[in-house]
């Protein structure tokens, strides 16, 4: 399996890799790379995984409903904050998601 396919398949909801790829070169991660303990374990996935949760929170929020309820949408917000904590990034809800990271066009 390759470090795309894990984060992915970590996630759980149905992203393309076009949706995944930019958050691992942000990270520094090779997604062809072959995912192993070390990149497992590794600070740069899991703030892949905390980045993807935060996109899917955010995807959710602009789809105002979709399949997944508030109560998970705040579950899915907490992990990815406790990750960002743990490394000592901002939080969602922080000064950065103030700034539009998604340009919808009418």
């Amino acid at each position: 399996m390759t470090t795309l396919e894990a984060l992915k398949h970590s996630v759980n909801y149905p992203l393309e890799d076009s949706q995944v790829e930019p958050i691992l070169v942000k990270r520094g991660l090779d997604g062809s790379a072959t995912f192993s303990t070390e990149i497992a374990n590794s600070a740069a996935y899991e703030l892949s995984y905390a980045d993807m949760l935060r996109f899917v929170v955010t995807m959710v929020n602009l789809q105002q409903g979709g399949s997944i309820t508030q109560a998970a949408v705040s579950a899915l917000a907490g992990t990815a904050n406790a990750i960002y904590r743990k490394h000592g990034e901002e939080l969602i809800g922080e000064m950065a998601d103030k700034q539009p990271t998604v340009t919808i066009l009418r």
